[in-house]
Order: structure tokens, then C-alpha cells, then sequence
């Protein structure tokens, strides 16, 4: 059947940083990123944060991986491809601070109850800080180093 794909939800990782978007449907890291490719680091604030600072949900205050699985179902019941769903994974929120096989299983699970095609990445919190040091890089002339 010609045109049967209507409708699909696409990677929005660099069209974000130019439009100075959130990405996605995925909740941000935090109120500022910082997204290094091969033309440099860029820090990125959430858009309207004067006003809005307070109404984002950040991925590592999520408790779980619940509500944002069901959103997902009911997103995927109105779009015609699969949307690549994340799960998200603070190992420091239990026991051991390894994330329980019983937890994983749970959440592949609750994606398949509510109608999800696909879990694409399944992300840890490493610990790391989305920050940038400003090291000397010898251009004080205007000329940098090789």
C-alpha cells in the first residue's frame, strides 16, 4: 500500500541542539548539557528556563522507569513506526548499587504490556557531571597550538 507510514518519531539528538530544543520525547539530563561532537563542546540550557526551570522533569529524578514507558505506549498507539524507547538506570538507587536483574525484566515487560516496539538504549548514571573546565590551550596571541 503506497504511503501506509504516516507518521514516525525521529532522532532529534542534533536537529535539538540547532533549533534549541529538548530531545525528544526523551526527559532532559538536566537543566544544562553539554554535547561534544567532533566541532567541539556545546552547553545547552533548556529552552525558557527563566520561566520553566521548575515544570521540567530531569531523567535522574524520575524514580522509575513506569509512567515514561506508558506515556510511551500511548504515543506509540498513534504513530505508525516503532519509537525507540530509552530505560534509564541509577545504579546508586539500589542495593549493592548494581540494578537488579528483576528490574530490568520488569521493565521489558512493562514496555511489551503497553505496546511499545522498541527499547533502544538502556542508560546508566555513571556519576559523571555534565561539566567542562576551561583548560589553557596556549591562544592567548590568537593562534592555537597544534
Amino acid at each position: 500500500m503506497r504511503n501506509s507510514t504516516l507518521t514516525a518519531l525521529m532522532p532529534s539528538e542534533t536537529s535539538s541542539q540547532i533549533s534549541n530544543a529538548t530531545n525528544g520525547i526523551e526527559p532532559p539530563r538536566g537543566h544544562v548539557s553539554v554535547k561534544a561532537s567532533k566541532d567541539g563542546i556545546l552547553k545547552q540550557v533548556v529552552p525558557d528556563y527563566e520561566n520553566l526551570s521548575d515544570q521540567y522533569e530531569l531523567l535522574w529524578d524520575i524514580p522509575n522507569n513506569d509512567g515514561y514507558l506508558h506515556l510511551v505506549g500511548i504515543m506509540q498507539k498513534f504513530v505508525d513506526q516503532a519509537i525507540s524507547a530509552n530505560t534509564n538506570y541509577d545504579p546508586k538507587r539500589f542495593e549493592d548499587g548494581k540494578v537488579p536483574m528483576k528490574v530490568l525484566l520488569k521493565d521489558l515487560l512493562t514496555a511489551y504490556k503497553y505496546g511499545l516496539k522498541t527499547l533502544y538504549y538502556q542508560n546508566t548514571r555513571d556519576g559523571a557531571e555534565d561539566a567542562q573546565e576551561d583548560l589553557d590551550d596556549g591562544c592567548a596571541g590568537g593562534a592555537c597550538k597544534i
